[in-house]
């Protein structure tokens, strides 16, 4: 096998990675909106289950960037928002033969403008830093604040009461109690270290 042919395979091997890991993220948005169709209380406050999915969405947009870079991670983002709204109107014409663009508008432009604030700091931060941990976290946190903000003004049609308070905060400290578990798995590299050259005895 001459060295064209062999990184012509490596590089198809990487895309077919990278694939693997985009229709993971697609999987998991589709999974969030899907579970946001349910309800359960807290207290004085009502969320969905979509809140156990959506920290998932940004730990796996990490992952990719880690491997594969910045570009390849932002395509993933636009691939996965352009089949997750495919995916949401053709649900909503085969059910209900009624589509309400307005939370389905919420809904992907949330997911983009967080995990594009989510994928630009973190890869500063993982290009900068050596992974600290808190500045992950709060790169979750500043991600989700925005995800969850822009979703829920499109659902309640820019009508702010005391209950969207309520249900927005708790919706950002369960999603954060979620991410802290995730960061720790979140290490600084993925890919194996290069094996280190034995030094040539004199």
């Amino acid at each position: 096998m001459t060295k064209g042919s062999a990184r012509k395979t490596v590089i198809k091997h990487e895309e077919v990675s990278s694939w693997i890991y985009i229709l993971l993220l697609t999987a998991v948005a589709i999974l969030g909106w899907v579970l946001g169709k349910f309800d359960f209380n807290i207290g004085k406050a009502t969320l969905t289950f979509a809140i156990f999915a959506y920290p998932f969405r940004y730990f796996i947009a990490n992952i990719i960037t880690k491997k594969y870079g910045y570009k390849e991670t932002m395509n993933g983002i636009s691939y996965s928002a352009c089949l997750m709204l495919l995916f949401m109107i053709a649900s909503s014409l085969l059910g209900e033969h009624n589509v309400d663009y307005v939370p389905v508008t919420g809904e992907v432009f949330g997911y983009l403008a967080s995990q594009m604030i989510n994928l630009t700091i973190y890869y500063y931060l993982y290009m900068n830093t050596d992974g600290n941990k808190l500045a992950i976290l709060a790169t979750y946190i500043f991600a989700m604040l925005v995800d969850n903000l822009i979703s829920m003004l499109f659902i309640s049609r820019m009508t702010i009461v005391d209950a969207f308070w309520r249900t927005y905060f708790v919706t950002i400290l369960i999603e954060t109690i979620i991410s802290i578990i995730l960061i720790n798995f979140d290490e600084k590299k993925v890919l194996p270290a290069a094996p280190r050259r034995k030094r040539k005895k004199k």
